[in-house]
């Protein structure tokens, strides 16, 4: 049955008991898709965006929520979903896997004879595995729209084993080697070594701790935290951190940070979002073997999968990562004569 598409869901939206129930229908959820994260993205990067959640229904009931924003780029409107480009791992609709392919047809519906005007449809992150993409696609040519179909990142995944023996004999014996010895030479010269997570009373400093050590870091790395984006996650740490799924992690020698983690735990998968490490401590490869102890913890605490998430770093495929495709999706609305902004 053709799903109902309507448009007036203010920011109250994120806060639809819905959400997390059709969240609770789709076996992929993820950390990106809940409404937290989305209503903390919004919050902080809201200016100069308009923002149309479409909601879906079958018989009355919501199907799905397709969370969507304008925003005005060099003279024309571009449509994408709440969560951006660059913060977001992975983008899309909020809806079950049997629905993910009519969600695609009513968005394309919409998009068909949209109320607001909009030249481009510019949907990032959408990972292949999902579907989602490659339905878009399917149904904007079906309707005459101009589109494009890259792929344009990759994520990398790691499948987890039941134990830390398991998953040492998964890996190359090159790379385990090599593992076994960063994390023996660390133990051997700083015996006090340790990893701390953050709690509650530390979270304001060790945040401090995070950030600073990532506006330390070399090239671009080092120019990603800016005051917006660390105010980002200011915003995430307080909204996760009474959730359980902020895990805020270092390493200490001394009592001092040499390696910071910054990521999430939700049900079965850990999500590593972003890491630092002191620069002068490079020798002992800290934040290699921080991330390391985290796949260690996952393991223990019976967590299926451990998501690097984007970017193409070596360390996460000398660790047992695969890689995930994502892709961008390009919907033109001019050939299709939809009501176009410009």
């Amino acid at each position: 049955m053709t799903l109902e598409t309507t448009l007036g869901c203010t920011e109250e939206c994120f806060d639809l008991p819905e959400w997390k129930e059709l969240m609770k229908r789709d076996p992929n959820r993820h950390i990106f898709s809940t409404s937290e994260w989305n209503k903390t993205w919004w919050a902080e990067f809201k200016d100069d965006k308009e923002l149309f959640i479409l909601t879906m229904r079958r018989d009355g009931d919501i199907a799905a929520l397709v969370p969507l924003y304008l925003k005005r780029e060099a003279g024309r409107a571009i449509l994408r979903f709440v969560g951006g480009v660059d913060l977001t791992d992975y983008l899309g609709p909020i809806c079950s896997m049997e629905d993910r392919d009519p969600v695609a047809e009513a968005t394309v519906v919409w998009l068909k004879d949209a109320p607001v005007g909009w030249d481009e449809f510019d949907a990032h992150n959408l990972p292949v595995p999902f579907g989602f993409g490659e339905f878009l696609v399917d149904h904007a040519d079906r309707r005459g729209f101009d589109i494009a179909l890259n792929q344009e990142d990759t994520s990398a995944v790691l499948v987890l084993p039941s134990t830390w023996e398991e998953y040492e004999g998964s890996l190359d014996s090159k790379e385990r080697h090599e593992l076994r010895r960063k994390r023996r030479r660390l133990a051997r010269e700083h015996p006090d070594v340790q990893m701390r997570s953050a709690t509650e009373e530390t979270l304001e400093a060790d945040l401090k701790t995070f950030v600073e050590m990532h506006r330390g870091a070399e090239g671009m790395k080092g120019h990603f935290m800016r005051p917006e984006i660390a105010t980002f996650f200011e915003r995430m740490a307080h909204a996760f951190m009474p959730l359980g799924w902020l895990r805020l992690d270092l390493l200490e020698i001394g009592g001092s940070a040499v390696a910071a983690t910054f990521g999430f735990q939700l049900e079965r998968a850990f999500y590593l979002y972003n890491s630092a490490y002191e620069p002068e401590a490079r020798r002992l490869s800290p934040g290699l073997v921080l991330v390391s102890e985290l796949v260690k913890r996952a393991i223990d605490e019976g967590r299926e999968q451990f998501d690097f998430l984007r970017g193409p770093e070596r360390y996460k495929y000398q660790l047992g990562a695969e890689a995930l495709p994502l892709n961008n999706v390009t919907i033109l609305a001019d050939a299709a004569g939809s009501v176009g902004a410009g």
